[in-house]
């Protein structure tokens, strides 16, 4: 319904992607619950830590722009950032867009075409290892998942 890759494979990807990411969106959650018990304090450190994964996931900025303090650490952390990645690779690096004169925002070789490979080219996401994205996501969950089994054990 909302043009995006009309595929099947594009479908179950989108959606395979946006289970992982509620799953850590979801581990982030109890991981700050279990170290902070305070209903309004662990909302406002979720809120503040999804406003923060949101900033610098690439859809704000590109990734390609941020500067080594923000790219090394917080990027490599952030669900969102792997989840972006994936969408944006499974959306564009099998399509090709028709522009109407001078309607692209991106150069075209013919001035009619888009290749959707320009596009993740621009944005920093090309390699289009899904699968590495997918690895990066569950070891995010896994290891939220450690340390709030961690957080309760040691508040027992």
């Amino acid at each position: 319904m909302m043009g995006l890759w009309p595929t099947a494979t594009g479908f179950w990807t989108f959606l395979g992607f946006l289970f992982l990411d509620l799953m850590a969106a979801e581990s982030l959650v109890i991981l700050i619950a279990s170290i902070v018990p305070n209903f309004i304090v662990s909302l406002a450190l979720v809120a503040f830590a999804n406003g923060l994964w949101m900033v610098v996931n690439g859809f704000l900025v590109p990734e390609t722009i941020l500067n080594v303090f923000w790219k090394s650490w917080v990027t490599k952390i952030n669900y969102q950032n792997w989840t972006f990645g994936a969408m944006m690779y499974n959306e564009f690096h099998d399509q090709t867009f028709n522009c109407a004169a001078n309607s692209c925002s991106f150069p075209s070789a013919d001035g009619e075409t888009i290749e959707g490979k320009q596009i993740l080219q621009y944005y920093g996401y090309d390699q289009g290892d899904l699968g590495a994205y997918a690895g990066y996501i569950i070891a995010i969950v896994a290891v939220y998942r450690l340390l709030a089994w961690l957080a309760l054990w040691w508040r027992r």
